[in-house]
């Protein structure tokens, strides 16, 4: 994800404490796709017909792909699961099922926002969730590549996700999300006198924790699931 959307969605989009199902997710995931195409139709033609919205849905046929992208993205970011890729052909269809989803998420929100399309009948709204599960999918893998054993093997994980930057380090905001907790409960557990203390040190401008300790405190959150890759 590049900086500006990073900032974006860490700054305005992501409330960390936020609990999402997986139904809710896997809708957002179809309507984000319909109002991207939908949005793109404005864009370009001024309007959207019934019959070129049907027509680019039949050529791009994205809404089974984009929910299936959207479950293993939900998966990974709140169960702790991916599937790893075993050879090339595996490889090719994940980087192109997680590249599918972070191009419409990306492109969902200024999309929707500046044309407002109505499609089949009903208004397309924001996607926060998805765009939620996506960012949590990031933290996650900057963990997880600090940390994770088979995360050292980048040919075997989604490209989007294996080209986080793995600083070695988590910012409190990032743990909250992980933990699905709020920024404040984090604080909190870093003060000298928490009974199970996270510690932290100084980046820069910033307070982090080192990876390793990041992922000892997480083991007991009830929000947090270890990550299962196989």
């Amino acid at each position: 994800m590049s900086t500006y959307w990073r900032e974006q969605f860490e700054n305005n989009f992501i409330p960390t404490e936020t609990k999402l199902g997986l139904d809710e997710v896997l809708q957002e995931a179809q309507d984000a796709y319909l109002g991207w195409l939908g949005a793109s139709l404005m864009a370009f033609k001024g309007e959207i017909e019934p019959a070129k919205l049907e027509s680019l849905d039949q050529h791009y046929n994205g809404e089974i792909p984009m929910r299936m992208a959207a479950s293993d993205c939900y998966d990974y970011a709140i169960n702790g699961r991916l599937k790893l890729a075993k050879d090339g052909a595996e490889q090719t269809q994940m980087n192109d099922n997680w590249g599918r989803l972070a191009t419409v998420v990306l492109s969902a929100r200024p999309a929707i926002e500046v044309f407002s399309p109505r499609v089949r009948g009903r208004e397309m709204m924001l996607p926060k969730g998805l765009e939620h599960i996506l960012f949590h999918a990031l933290v996650r893998a900057r963990l997880d590549l600090d940390t994770h054993p088979k995360f050292a093997n980048e040919e075997a994980l989604p490209m989007f996700l294996s080209g986080e930057d793995n600083t070695g380090y988590l910012t409190l905001k990032e743990i909250a999300v992980l933990g699905q907790m709020s920024e404040r409960a984090v604080r909190n557990a870093a003060q000298p006198a928490a009974a199970d203390r996270l510690h932290t040190r100084k980046e820069k401008n910033q307070t982090v924790v080192d990876a390793d300790e990041a992922l000892r405190w997480l083991k007991g959150r009830r929000g947090f699931v270890v990550t299962r890759a196989d």
